[in-house]
């Protein structure tokens, strides 16, 4: 009977107390062997990319050789070597209890089937990691899952995967096989001989290389398994205490906008409105992927003169809001406020990419007689709220997906799936503009702004390219500002100039490690070099040059283009305020960060914010300490604080049932816009009745 129980597992005779061992064991430690080498790969993989990719993580470069490097950071790798191994050689030790053989051989697939599961996970953190920190300058953290179940498709993600990838994902299962069939004295000498790499790996972590440590980003310095469970625990340790701080609120105020006494202050809602025009007013509206102020202005960099010299001209001549903010540091909520007026959902949700969206946005105000187009050399697939575009009226847009021109895959596979190529992309916006039926609005999207920051030859460097992510950035936002120029040139020379109301908009800000070494892009922190964007609103008959210091964000945008326009709406169903305004009425904006915070600005320079992964609130006083600085306790902002936690429950409840109103062409609690004859969900009845 035993001979017949182990029959699956050995019908060898091993002889030494380790042969046996590893052969009553073999499952394990060809875990065990698989781990190993899993880890390593990992380590080699990453010491090679840091040490010869053209962009790297944060801008990292190790002082270290390499083989040093690879090795310094052992502890964690086999803390979860040591940690899974010993786990699942405890579950293992299961057997023993089992009589019936047929209980027995199930027993083992069941363990094989979870070994490889564990196994698969573990080889998708690695491989996940190692991508994200290359390809998107963050780790593999809970976030990205969460990421993913709101927004991007498992089709999209995998075809980011190259032959090495796979590679990378076969090889350990590879050695796992490999020495589970090999005959036990081979098996044992492998055991031995990972078991004392593993010592030596140890000795090396602990007692080399001590003093680089410090300075290296978590993301890079920890395993990948322990980077995402670490991150995983606190999440789950946060989720109780989350629905106490977003406490009930209770506001009976119609609409979307709160206006009590906390929110806003007690003043009169007076406009100083331009004479109307005898036209319409065409629109051309650019938003500036990854455009911050700082950069525009040139105060951003010590290298050279101010990268965007058209726009910093354009700025004198128009209204230029230079204290200007996101509403949130990712790209999908930032477009859905720009061209709704409302923030979006303050948790990781975004309204704007569910399919169904009902909001109005920019196009349906304007109507079915404007001439509407949007068209960008991004992938609308992972930076657009494209459902709530399309709900909202605009049926015409140009992406990744259909422009069929040249693709910049250089430095990253992501240029291969996300960008077209900026100056052809632009060329085709210009072809769009001139057989444009007035009046028209059209939309453009730029993208070479935003990281990998494709290098466009000579012609394009403003600075030396000296392999900083920064040299790269700067380089970009010279041939944007020169794209901006074309484009502006170009509505000159057909006649529009005159005729058309100029916005251009960063969609948010960029870091480039403030803060915090892996502060890298936008969406890592909610600090002001991550928020701030530019706006400019440029046509001479409306907007005499003006610069606007108070703050300000994307939700204002579209009730001042609307009040320029001369295009009715009710301010209640709209969080912004109009810039017409003699003075506005609200006391805070409002910020969602992707890191999970929320953060508000008073008008006295007061930002707090709450971190709702780390349960913490802290506040920056920006009057004295415009650079963030300097932490100060909540305690005496707690007004504030608790206007914070209450706007973020109220307003995503009532975004929700807004939509839903739209949706069953109703009235949101009495109100509607004027301009529209009826919700979105609403016209769109009446037409099938018709």
């Amino acid at each position: 009977m035993r001979r017949g129980r182990n029959s699956l597992t050995s019908t060898e005779n091993p002889k030494g107390w380790i042969v046996r061992l590893v052969s009553g064991n073999r499952t394990s430690f060809a875990f065990l062997a698989a781990l190993l080498i899993l880890v390593l790969a990992y380590r080699v993989r990453l010491t090679w990319g840091l040490f010869t990719h053209p962009i790297k993580p944060f801008d990292f470069s190790p002082s270290s050789h390499p083989l040093g490097f690879a090795l310094a950071f052992g502890d964690s790798d086999l803390v979860l070597i040591l940690t899974c191994f010993f786990l699942f050689g405890l579950l293992g030790q299961g057997r023993f209890f089992l009589k019936s053989r047929s209980i027995f051989l199930l027993f083992q697939i069941a363990g094989l089937a979870l070994l490889h599961l564990i196994l698969g996970c573990l080889l998708f953190l690695h491989l996940g990691h190692f991508r994200f920190l290359f390809d998107a300058q963050t780790g593999f953290d809970f976030g990205v899952i969460l990421e993913s179940v709101y927004s991007v498709s498992t089709v999209d993600t995998l075809k980011f995967l190259e032959v090495r990838d796979w590679l990378f994902v076969g090889f350990p299962l590879a050695v796992f096989w490999a020495v589970w069939l090999i005959p036990p004295v081979p098996r044992a000498w492998i055991v031995k001989g990972s078991l004392a790499a593993m010592g030596l790996w140890g000795v090396f972590s602990l007692w080399v290389f001590p003093g680089e440590k410090n300075p290296v980003p978590a993301e890079l310095r920890a395993n990948p398994g322990i980077f995402f469970v670490s991150d995983l625990a606190e999440h789950l340790r946060r989720s109780p205490e989350r629905e106490r701080m977003l406490t009930r609120v209770e506001e009976t105020e119609p609409g979307l906008k709160l206006t009590g006494p906390l929110y806003s202050h007690p003043v009169r809602a007076v406009k100083n409105l331009p004479s109307p025009a005898q036209h319409p007013w065409n629109v051309v509206f650019l938003v500036l992927e990854s455009l911050g102020t700082r950069y525009m202005l040139g105060g951003g960099s010590e290298k050279g003169p101010a990268p965007m010299p058209f726009l910093n001209r354009l700025a004198k001549q128009g209204w230029f809001l230079q204290n200007h903010y996101a509403p949130s540091n990712v790209s999908t909520k930032a477009m859905f406020s720009v061209l709704s007026g409302l923030y979006d959902f303050f948790n990781r949700g975004t309204l704007g990419v569910r399919p169904d969206a009902q909001i109005p946005s920019l196009p349906a105000f304007l109507g079915e007689t404007y001439d509407s187009f949007l068209v960008s050399p991004s992938s609308s697939a992972w930076y657009f709220p494209l459902p709530f575009l399309k709900n909202g009226g605009l049926g015409e847009i140009h992406t990744y997906e259909t422009l069929n021109f040249k693709i910049r895959e250089e430095l990253s596979t992501l240029g291969r799936y996300i960008a077209r190529d900026e100056i052809q992309t632009v060329d085709f916006f210009l072809r769009r503009i001139t057989k444009a039926r007035e009046p028209f609005l059209g939309m453009y999207v730029s993208f070479v702004a935003h990281f990998p920051y494709f290098d466009y030859g000579p012609d394009y460097r403003l600075v030396e390219m000296d392999g900083k992510s920064l040299s790269r950035y700067i380089n970009n936002l010279y041939l944007l500002d020169r794209m901006v120029e074309r484009i502006f040139d170009h509505l000159r020379k057909l006649g529009l100039l005159e005729r058309t109301i100029l916005v251009i908009v960063g969609d948010h800000g960029q870091a480039f490690g403030q803060h915090h070494p892996d502060n890298y892009l936008h969406y890592r922190y909610s600090y002001n070099v991550n928020l701030e964007a530019p706006v400019i609103f440029y046509q001479p008959a409306l907007f005499q040059p003006r610069s606007v210091r108070f703050p300000t964000n994307h939700t204002d945008i579209l009730p001042t283009l609307l009040d320029a326009l001369r295009i009715p709406y009710n301010s209640a169903l709209l969080d912004g305020e109009s810039l017409f305004q003699r003075k506005l009425k609200r006391k805070y904006l409002f910020f969602y960060g992707h890191e999970e915070s929320i953060s508000s600005l008073s008008t006295e320079g007061i930002k707090v914010q709450v971190s709702l992964k780390k349960n913490r609130c802290w506040a920056f006083d920006l009057k004295t300490d415009p650079g963030e600085m300097h932490y100060l306790d909540c305690a005496p902002y707690q007004a504030q604080v608790e206007a914070l936690r209450n706007f973020a429950r109220h307003h995503d409840a009532s975004l929700a049932q807004y939509n839903a109103s739209n949706r069953e062409g109703k009235d949101f609690q009495g109100q509607r816009h004027p301009a529209l004859a009826a919700p979105p969900g609403g016209r769109e009845e009446k037409k099938r009745k018709g």
